[in-house]
């Protein structure tokens, strides 16, 4: 079930968002393969494949199979952070957020950033991105 069909079951905030932490237990404690189908579902394989390090969207298609993924924690954190901004926009949104220039990200696009750049040196600006873009 995805979060647009059921939002109370992922615990949003006052306003309808959810908090990063309650993003973050939800990302973490969902098996890969949901990871990847509601990931696919909101981004798109193409977008999917390309954070998760692959040039193939078949490698997609394999993760939700039951395959492992060479970045499972990359593809964990943008469903983190995909599901803080769709608790407050739409999913067109969302998938604008990903592939845009960003401002608090130096201008550089947060999907290009997940796929080229280590997690542990981005993931402090995306999320105060996300935070900051959610809140609005």
């Amino acid at each position: 079930m995805s979060a647009r069909e059921n939002p109370e079951q992922f615990g949003r905030g006052t306003r309808g968002e959810w908090s990063a932490g309650e993003a973050h237990e939800r990302a973490m404690s969902m098996p890969i393969e949901e990871v990847v189908k509601e990931l696919t579902e909101l981004l798109g394989s193409k977008t999917v494949a390309m954070i998760g390090g692959v040039g193939e969207t078949r490698a997609v298609a394999q993760w939700t199979a039951g395959r492992a993924p060479q970045r499972p924690n990359v593809l964990r954190f943008t469903l983190q952070v995909a599901s803080m901004i769709l608790s407050t926009r739409d999913p067109d949104i969302v998938r604008a957020w990903f592939h845009g220039s960003n401002p608090h990200l130096g201008d550089r696009v947060p999907a290009v950033l997940l796929r080229d750049e280590s997690l542990v040196e981005i993931q402090g600006d995306m999320m105060t991105a996300a935070r900051i873009f959610a809140a609005r």
